[in-house]
């Protein structure tokens, strides 16, 4: 493991105590209020100091976002600790980076470090590490107190929950998941009888930048006379079967051979993996709950099969169809590409209208896209619907608190401050960062984004079981029967037999 350490003297100030879901949601601040201090400043008001890029930034002035007011603390006093975290390495550079280097998301994380530990007199730790599963194992067992958080891969070895290496979040203070700045169903969706073991946030932008959204190309969309999937956010008519007829339009052999391919136009390019595959990402837009409580409180799977089988003919008819449906593992096959961007290349080179994949796709290979492209939210399945509804990735990364911490109330309040802190700053400058690489920026996108935030869910069943992956199967095999319903007995005692664990643990 390598380490790298940034040490900061400063504050100390306080406020008053607030406990794990004890206290009634904060009111956002009203459009005129003014957002916290900009990152960029100095202690003393002054920008002279802030990098080129990020001087003046203001994360409120051309982002739309809620302005949440600061937490509270009560009299804590930290002056002097330090906050160490165990960090994967596959979990990006918004932790701690070397210092200002013009560029806004870099210098944001900066300064918020640098907020957090003037905040609390304390310093910011981070170890790196390749296998942090498997390190965090090897120091719980060791019972090593080295450590106040680990952040890692939601699915990358979810057993050490199970087996009791990390502790429920609600036994941690300062814990209030009601507050606007942590994700709304965060309790309701990850929890299991009133426990939660992982917890996402702001802190890493890779919960929102893995989030799979609906891409569209503008030039397409005029092409054929389609209309805006922001005028139907705006009216309510953006639902599965209203998305499903605009794909069915766009069928065009751009070459004359009648032969649709990738040289050709197509309504959509679809591909099937369980993370960012397209029906599972518009059976997800539905609302779907793998699991939910039952009338006692305990975890059940909660999927509709009527549902989820008219999801599947709904879907199958237009995605499968090859006039107006490109298949990306066919083609990847076909030409013997194994590039992980080629879903995007297509889209990028204006070959779809549509295109189901990760936001993040707006920093990398949609930046040189020749063609203006949007950005819209999953469809809803109707116009009845109550919300849109976004899968937050389960290969995103999580934070966890390992059972060796013997500070709970100093990672109570960092992780609460420094999350909030990230969800006022730091997701406006991701929004910043992003929005600015498309060739034309529009509010709407800027809009959008704060939509598809404010509604990504999270799942128990998408989490801590394989159910995605029958899922998947049961689209493709065309029978939600034959491959879920069968085996649905033995899926329902792994998942008691789970639960049973998560009940147990100390």
């Amino acid at each position: 493991m390598s380490k790298k350490t940034l040490l900061i003297a400063g504050l100390l100030l306080a406020a008053s105590i607030v406990s794990c879901g004890e206290a009634a949601p904060a009111e956002p601040a009203s459009s005129g209020e003014s957002s916290p201090a900009s990152l960029a400043e100095t202690e003393s008001g002054s920008e002279e100091e802030a990098s080129s890029d990020a001087e003046g930034y203001d994360p409120s002035a051309s982002i739309i976002h809620t302005v949440y007011p600061e937490p509270d603390f009560g009299d804590l006093d930290l002056t002097g600790r330090t906050f160490r975290i165990m960090w994967s390495e596959l979990g990006g550079d918004y932790f701690l980076n070397e210092g200002m280097n013009g560029e806004i998301i870099n210098d944001t994380v900066f300064q918020r470090n640098l907020k957090t530990e003037e905040r609390f007199g304390i310093t910011l730790d981070m170890t790196v590490t390749e296998s942090w599963a498997g390190d965090l194992k090897s120091v719980v067992m060791s019972g090593q107190p080295d450590y106040d958080m680990v952040y890692g891969m939601g699915d990358d070895n979810i057993s050490f929950v199970t087996q009791g290496y990390v502790r429920d979040f609600c036994d941690v203070p300062y814990m209030d998941f009601s507050q606007g700045y942590w994700f709304p169903n965060l309790i309701e969706r990850l929890s299991c009888n009133g426990r939660l073991f992982v917890a996402p946030s702001d802190i890493n932008a890779a919960v929102m930048g893995g989030t799979v959204v609906t891409f569209f190309n503008k030039r397409i969309l005029a092409d054929y006379d389609l209309e805006s999937p922001y005028r139907m956010v705006e009216d309510n008519t953006w639902t599965l079967d209203n998305f499903l007829g605009m794909v069915r339009q766009v069928s065009k052999d751009l070459n004359g051979d009648g032969i649709m391919d990738e040289n050709d136009e197509f309504g959509i390019g679809v591909h099937y993996s369980d993370a960012l595959g397209t029906f599972i990402s518009l059976l997800f837009g539905t609302g779907l709950r793998i699991t939910a409580p039952d009338a006692e409180g305990n975890l059940v799977f909660a999927m509709d099969p009527e549902m989820v089988q008219g999801v599947i003919d709904q879907t199958s008819e237009v995605l499968k169809d090859g006039s107006v449906s490109i298949d990306l593992a066919e083609y990847y096959r076909r030409t013997g590409r194994d590039d992980r961007d080629q879903d995007i290349e297509l889209f990028e080179e204006g070959h779809e209208l549509f295109l189901h994949t990760w936001i993040h796709a707006m920093q990398g290979a949609l930046r040189e896209m020749e063609d203006d492209y949007g950005v819209a939210p999953i469809p809803k399945y109707d116009a009845e619907q109550d919300s849109y509804y976004h899968r937050a990735q389960v290969r995103s990364c999580f934070f966890y608190v390992p059972t060796t911490c013997a500070d709970l109330e100093k990672t109570g309040a960092v992780f609460t401050y420094m999350t909030w802190l990230s969800n006022q700053t730091v997701l406006p400058a991701y929004y910043e960062v992003t929005l600015k690489q498309k060739r034309t920026r529009d509010e709407e996108s800027a809009k959008m984004l704060d939509l598809i935030h404010d509604t990504t869910n999270f799942d128990f069943g998408d989490l801590f079981t394989r159910m995605r992956f029958y899922l998947v199967a049961a689209y493709e095999g065309g029978s939600y029967a034959r491959t879920v319903g069968a085996t649905m007995k033995k899926l329902s005692k792994d998942l008691e037999k789970m639960v049973k664990k998560l009940n147990n643990l100390d």
